[in-house]
């Protein structure tokens, strides 16, 4: 134990873990700096929002925190091209396309007013309700057997072969794609996209500087990064995580806890 102690004293050490003060206290923070609307103007909030993402033909997607709120595809313009909401319990895809699945239909790339009925398969959901079905009414084994069975005809018009469950396993399980003409998803997670545009990191002037720790289940340790854009300094916490990216020829600065805003 003592040994153990010490190692784990001399990791901390290593690391160093010990707070400091701010190297830049004369930088503004980014909060501070985004108010200044001869830098920055604001373009889109994230209020109400699970995720932001933006599109190869730099509109961009909003996906909402709530079920009864609607996806939404608009520009930065607030010019809206599609808003709708979805059932979480079908998959939303955007292809690569740009063309987009939702609710069981599929609406067509640039401007999603022309949609169809389109065949989506989710093989849990299958499972599930074959489960269901069976009840207490068999073994364990029996009804692991009797599943095993029915995954694999559900597979088949799809050429997918089941995978085993181990630590090893090389096979491709996780699918989210066209097959056959259907939305075909053998995963957990619903929503996918094939249609972002990546968004970029802005420039350090200076080495971050560890703050505080956050206590939890595990101690968090939280940095002061110091960023510079264009002429621009700030910093923030790291976890505050600022991206730029380029729409229609203007730069935007972006992070999820203060919204997108035009850099002047």
């Amino acid at each position: 134990m003592n040994r153990l102690f010490l190692f784990l004293i001399l990791i901390l050490i290593a690391c160093n873990p010990f707070p400091k003060k701010d190297t830049h206290p004369d930088t503004p923070f980014l909060e501070d700096l985004l108010k200044d609307k001869s830098k920055f103007e604001k373009v889109l909030s994230t209020e109400n929002l699970a995720e932001v993402i933006f599109l190869q033909d730099d509109r961009i997607l909003t996906k909402p925190n709530n079920s009864q709120l609607p996806f939404k595809i608009l520009d930065v313009h607030n010019k809206v091209y599609f808003s709708k909401a979805g059932d979480w319990k079908m998959p939303f895809y955007i292809d690569k396309s740009g063309n987009l699945y939702l609710n069981q239909q599929k609406y067509f790339y640039p401007d999603y007013q022309r949609h169809e009925a389109f065949k989506t398969v989710v093989f849990k959901d299958s499972l599930d309700k074959k489960s269901e079905q069976l009840g207490n009414q068999y073994p364990d084994s029996v009804e692991l057997k009797i599943l095993a069975e029915f995954e694999v005809n559900l597979l088949k018009p799809y050429h997918l072969q089941p995978c085993p469950y181990t630590l090893v396993n090389t096979e491709r399980c996780d699918v989210f794609e066209i097959i056959n003409n259907t939305l075909v998803v053998r995963q957990t997670e619903l929503f996918k996209n094939d249609f972002s545009k990546q968004s970029t990191e802005p420039g350090k002037f200076d080495d971050d500087v560890l703050i505080r720790w956050d206590n939890g289940r595990m101690p968090n340790p939280i940095y002061l990064a110091y960023y510079q854009l264009n002429k621009h300094q700030f910093k923030c916490d790291d976890q505050t995580a600022p991206k730029t990216i380029h729409l229609k020829g203007k730069q935007y600065l972006f992070t999820y806890k203060f919204g997108l805003y035009l850099v002047k």
